[in-house]
């Protein structure tokens, strides 16, 4: 599935993908977490964007909905627009 990067885009996601890790809270950190991260960079160069911020800012914002859907889990939010509450959207 790599084999299609070049080494240049391979360093960029390698470098990405650790820095973002960083930022991972430790309640967080786990498996799947840096694999959603992960998948999100590939998809990224897979759409043809390739820098290093590219790859940071797809993983940061898969980070961000990781975390928030975590944040609105205990407010309860996401039950409420699981059962249609348009009132919140």
């Amino acid at each position: 599935m790599l084999i299609e990067f070049d080494q240049n885009t391979m360093a960029n996601m390698t470098a990405a993908l650790e820095h973002v890790c960083k930022k991972i809270p430790v309640d967080k950190d786990n498996h799947d977490t840096r694999k959603r991260i992960a998948d999100a960079m590939v998809a990224c160069a897979k759409a043809g964007r390739r820098s290093y911020v590219d790859f940071q800012n797809a993983g940061f914002r898969s980070l961000d909905d990781i975390t928030r859907s975590a944040r609105f889990d205990w407010f309860g939010f996401r039950w409420l627009s699981s059962i249609g509450a348009s009132w919140l959207r």
